[in-house]
């Protein structure tokens, strides 16, 4: 066999390892949790989904009702247009949790309660304003 035949057979077996790598790695996830497919409140109640999904909405106002015994565990209500769902997070809330807040939550949809292991609230918009406006900077705070 000559060195071009043995070139061509290489780039031949690069290729064909790399195309199934890619498709492995598509097929079977090394995380699982890493997939979760993004769906509707009304979607999910409607059909009862039990896989790992994400979901998103407002926090009702007047719904959060954090634990006495464990202040990492919480309950909310999600609101998605008229659609309402039950969340239950048991982990550290990002600041910007509060009635009214935009949310993403991910996990598992069990007995009318969803558990949720992931818990993401959006930025408001308020701040991009004040970060772009100097004027808005309290400067006198830092003058020594």
């Amino acid at each position: 066999m000559n060195s071009k035949n043995k070139f061509k057979l290489l780039i031949l077996g690069v290729v064909f390892v790399t195309f199934f790598w890619i498709t492995w790695v598509t097929i079977n996830p090394s995380n699982s949790k890493a997939m979760a497919t993004f769906i509707s409140v009304k979607e999910l109640t409607e059909n009862n989904i039990n896989k790992r999904i994400k979901l998103g909405g407002l926090v009702k106002d007047g719904s959060i009702n954090i634990s006495k015994t464990n202040q990492l565990d919480c309950s909310f209500v999600l609101k998605e247009g008229l659609s309402e769902l039950v969340v239950k997070y048991g982990r550290t809330r990002p600041d910007l949790f509060k009635d009214g807040s935009e949310v993403i939550v991910a996990g598992q949809y069990l007995d009318g309660i969803f558990y949720a292991d992931e818990l993401q609230t959006k930025c408001a918009s308020r701040y991009e304003g004040d970060l772009r406006n100097e004027n808005s900077y309290n400067l006198s705070e830092i003058e020594q």
